[in-house]
C-alpha cells in the first residue's frame, strides 16, 4: 500500500510540473504574440504520463478492492480454512509486489525521459528566446538606420530647399532689374516712336502731293494716248473704208442682160478637183443663202475643175436641184467630168465663149479576182447611167446614142468642146461676155496675206515621179466611189 502510495504521490507531481511547465510556455507564446509551436516528443509525453497517471490510479483503486475484500474473506471464512486463506493472500501479496515493483521500475525510466524532455524543453525555450533577442536587436538596428536615413533625407531637403529659396531670390533680384532697363527703353522708345510718327507724317504729305502730281501727269498722259488711238483708230477705219465698196449690194432675179451676168456675194467658187469634203463646203452655203432668202440667184463659180468623187458630185448636184432659191453654174474656164454635169444639169447655166466643156464616160479602178471585177463594173454601170442619163436626155439623145457620140469626137471617148459650141448641143445654156462681179466689195489681199480657205476639203499636193514629171496622188475613194475625172496625161494618179 505505501509503495503503491508514493508511485502515485510521484506521477501525479510529475505531471502536475508538466502541465505548468507547459502552460508557462503557452503564456510566454501569448505575450510575445508569437503563433505556437508544439514539439511531437513534447505531446507524445504528455499523453503518456497522463496514461500513466491513469493506470496507476486505477491500480491504486484495484489494491484497495483488495484489500477490503481481503478483509471481508477473514471475517468470513471459518477457522479451518484460514491456513488456505493466508495462502492464497500471500500469493495475491507477492503478485501486486511483483507488478508494484515493475511499475515502479517503468515510472522511474519515464521520469528520467521526461526530466530529459524538460532539460530539452528548456534548451529550446533559451534558444527561441535568444532567437527574439537577436530579432529585436535587428529591429532596433534598422529602426536606428531608418532614423539616420531620415535625418540625412531632411538634411538634403533642407539644403535643397535653401538653394531654392536663395535661387529665387536671385531670379527677382534679376527680374527686377530687367524691369528697370524695361522701364528705361520703353521711354526710350515712346520718344523714338514720337520722332517716327513726325517723319512718317512728314514723309506722307509729300507722297500725297507727289501723288497728285503723278495722277495729273497720268491724266495728261492718258489724253494723250486717247487722242493718239482715236487718230489711229479714225486712220484705220478710213483704210479700211478705201479698202472696201461702201454701197449697198443689189439683188435682181434675172442677173443676165445684154450677154453680161451679174454675179452678187451670193456665190460659191469651185477651184480644182472634188474632192471629199468638197460637197459638205459647196452644200452648206447653198443652204445659208436659202435661209437668207430663197428670191435671187445663188451662184456656183467654176474657175477650174476636171471633175472627181461621183459621190461628192451627185450630193452636190441634189443640193442645187432641190434648193428653194435657184443655182446658177457659171463657167470661168474649164469644167470636166463630175464638174461639166453639174453645169449641165443647172437650172440655169453660163460660160464664156473660150471655156472648155468635157463630158466623157465614168472610169474607176477595179481589184480582186474575175467576179469581184465584174461585180464593180456593174456598179461602174450603174453609176455611169445615174451621171450621164440626164444629160442624154437634155440633149434628146438616148445614154446608148450619147456614148457612141462620145467616141466620134474622139477615140478615147472625152467629148471636148468649147463653150460657144456647147451652147449648141445644150451643155450651157448661156455665153457670156461679160460677168460682173459684185461680191468683192473689199479690197483682195496681196499674196503674202491670203491665209488658207477655213474650209474641209483635201487638198492634193503636187510630186515628182522617176521621170521628173509632175502628178498628183488622188484620195483613196470611199467603197462603191468612181471617179469621174478628165486625166488624159495621168497627172491625177492613184
Amino acid at each position: 500500500m505505501t509503495l503503491h502510495f508514493i508511485v502515485f504521490i510521484i506521477n501525479f507531481l510529475y505531471i502536475i510540473l508538466y502541465k505548468l511547465a507547459i502552460m508557462s510556455e503557452v503564456f510566454i507564446f501569448l505575450i510575445r504574440g508569437e503563433k505556437m509551436r508544439f514539439n511531437n516528443k513534447k505531446v507524445f509525453v504528455f499523453i503518456c504520463s497522463t496514461l500513466m497517471f491513469s493506470s496507476t490510479a486505477f491500480a491504486m483503486e484495484m489494491t484497495t478492492e483488495t484489500v477490503e475484500t481481503e478483509v471481508v474473506a477473514q471475517n468470513m471464512i471459518t477457522t479451518d480454512e484460514q491456513n488456505t486463506t493466508v495462502e492464497i493472500v500471500q500469493n495475491v501479496v507477492e503478485t501486486q509486489d511483483e507488478v508494484a515493483t515493475s511499475s515502479t521500475s517503468s515510472a522511474l525510466s519515464e521520469i528520467d525521459k521526461l526530466a530529459a524532455d524538460i532539460k530539452q524543453l528548456k534548451l529550446e525555450i533559451s534558444k527561441m528566446e535568444l532567437l527574439e533577442q537577436k530579432s529585436r536587436l535587428e529591429a532596433s538596428l534598422e529602426k536606428e538606420a531608418l532614423v539616420l536615413e531620415n535625418e540625412l533625407y531632411d538634411a538634403k531637403q533642407d539644403k535643397l530647399l535653401s538653394e531654392i529659396k536663395a535661387k529665387i531670390a536671385q531670379i527677382k533680384a534679376e527680374n527686377a532689374l530687367r524691369i528697370v532697363e524695361r522701364q528705361r527703353m520703353h521711354g526710350y522708345l515712346s520718344d523714338e516712336s514720337k520722332k517716327v510718327q513726325l517723319h512718317n507724317a512728314l514723309l506722307e504729305a509729300r507722297n500725297h502731293q507727289r501723288s497728285l502730281e503723278l495722277k495729273q501727269e497720268m491724266l495728261e498722259t492718258k489724253l494723250k494716248t486717247d487722242k493718239l488711238s482715236y487718230q489711229l483708230q479714225a486712220r484705220k477705219k478710213q483704210e479700211e473704208w478705201n479698202k472696201q465698196v461702201n454701197k449697198e449690194q443689189v439683188y435682181t432675179k434675172d442677173p443676165f442682160s445684154n450677154d453680161t451676168l451679174t454675179i452678187t456675194d451670193r456665190r460659191i467658187v469651185l477651184e480644182g478637183a472634188i474632192w471629199y469634203g468638197t460637197s459638205d463646203y459647196i452644200v452648206e452655203r447653198i443652204q445659208y443663202f436659202n435661209n437668207q432668202s430663197t428670191e435671187h440667184p445663188i451662184f456656183l463659180v467654176i474657175t477650174y475643175s476636171p471633175g472627181g468623187s461621183v459621190m461628192e458630185g451627185i450630193r452636190i448636184l441634189n443640193a442645187m436641184q432641190k434648193s428653194r432659191a435657184p443655182v446658177y453654174v457659171v463657167v470661168k474656164s474649164f469644167a470636166a467630168s463630175m464638174a461639166a454635169v453639174l453645169a449641165t444639169l443647172a437650172e440655169k447655166s453660163f460660160a464664156y465663149p473660150d471655156a472648155i466643156i468635157i463630158h466623157h464616160q465614168v472610169w474607176g479602178l477595179s481589184f480582186g479576182n474575175k467576179r469581184e471585177q465584174k461585180e464593180q463594173l456593174k456598179i461602174l454601170d450603174e453609176w455611169s447611167q445615174r451621171i450621164t442619163q440626164g444629160v442624154a436626155e437634155k440633149m434628146g439623145l438616148t445614154l446608148e446614142e450619147f456614148v457612141d457620140k462620145m467616141y466620134e469626137h474622139n477615140s478615147i471617148g472625152d467629148w471636148i468642146e468649147f463653150a460657144d459650141n456647147a451652147v449648141k448641143i445644150k451643155w450651157v445654156d448661156h455665153v457670156i461676155t461679160d460677168i460682173r462681179d459684185t461680191s468683192y466689195y473689199k479690197k483682195p489681199k496681196e499674196p503674202e496675206e491670203e491665209d488658207e480657205d477655213a474650209d474641209n476639203r483635201v487638198r492634193a499636193e503636187e510630186q515628182i515621179d522617176t521621170d521628173g514629171n509632175l502628178y498628183v496622188k488622188v484620195p483613196r475613194l470611199k467603197p462603191l466611189d468612181v471617179y469621174h475625172m478628165y486625166n488624159p496625161d495621168n497627172y491625177y494618179r492613184p
